[in-house]
């Protein structure tokens, strides 16, 4: 029986890659990683390669034009591209003609579990004909997934589906983490409450901030992708700073993110000293 993990670089996956590992022979633990479209930060990147390195090894999965199945096909064959031609974020937006959004989140389908499906099927030797999957989704994470189930059958890769850390807390998964003495991904200890993509769909106002803060070539790549696809890349549905609606676009969404009490004044800015000197920003009290 093979244990087969999704690995996103993130502490959920990576506690559920060691829960895992504490149970099942290394032998038949696969950690299997599809790289979300190119659009993780560097720093996460290597966070992935160093574990693969020195705890366990990841399987890096690019995902392909293919991984769209038979949709899209007319765009796919005007825009001329080929079936191993790379899936990149920004492409499949172009494709889908929008970029994913909280109901529409076709990038995990895409990016994430079609890759991770072709990859099985193209290894099959190695998986052997049992196996089940796991993942680090937990019910605290958001309302969608406050009633997930620990275990059922995924139709998809027709095997048994394994959440493991369903009735885990945040705080559990870093001390799961810290007490098998690995670390983690260290953009947790510059105030990122989510790591997997830079910025995520779903990230939070004050993850939007601290990307313009600490990592502006992030806006400046979500920029151009906007500028390529024509459409944004948030929802137009945030409030501005004088209570109108902004339209998404990153810039706009950057200033809003800036600013507290509904948009009515701006937050203190992220000192550049601070970011120079490396000072511990988590959430989770990381670096006491």
């Amino acid at each position: 029986m093979k244990h087969i993990v999704g690995f996103s670089g993130g502490a959920d996956s990576q506690a559920c890659a060691g829960w895992c590992l504490e149970r099942f022979p290394p032998e038949d633990v696969i950690l299997l990683n599809s790289d979300a479209g190119g659009n993780e930060h560097p720093i996460t990147t290597e966070f992935i390669r160093e574990y693969s390195g020195t705890v366990h090894p990841v399987m890096m999965i690019r995902p392909e034009i293919r991984d769209m199945g038979n949709r899209a096909k007319a765009k796919i064959a005007e825009l001329g591209l080929q079936p191993t031609d790379p899936l990149t974020f920004d492409t499949l937006a172009l494709l889908k003609g929008r970029y994913p959004s909280r109901k529409a989140q076709f990038c995990t389908e895409h990016l994430k579990l079609k890759p991770q499906l072709r990859w099985m099927a193209d290894n099959r030797d190695l998986i052997g004909p049992e196996y089940e999957r796991y993942n680090g989704v937990r019910r605290d994470e958001s309302a969608n997934r406050a009633l997930v189930s620990e275990r059922e059958y995924d139709d998809l890769f027709t095997c048994w589906l394994n959440r493991p850390l369903a009735d885990w807390t945040k705080h559990q998964v870093f001390e799961f983490i810290a007490s098998r003495g690995e670390p983690v991904n260290t953009l947790y200890t510059m105030g990122f409450s989510r790591v997997g993509c830079a910025p995520c769909i779903n990230s939070s106002k004050e993850d939007i901030y601290n990307w313009a803060a600490r990592f502006p070539e992030m806006i400046d790549k979500v920029r151009a992708w906007e500028q390529r696809v024509g459409r944004t890349f948030f929802p137009p549905c945030m409030p501005g700073k004088n209570g109108e609606r902004v339209h998404g676009f990153i810039d706009e969404v950057v200033e809003w993110a800036k600013t507290t009490r509904g948009g009515r004044q701006y937050q203190l800015p992220i000192l550049e000293s601070d970011i120079a000197a490396g000072l511990c920003s988590s959430k989770w009290g990381l670096c006491e």
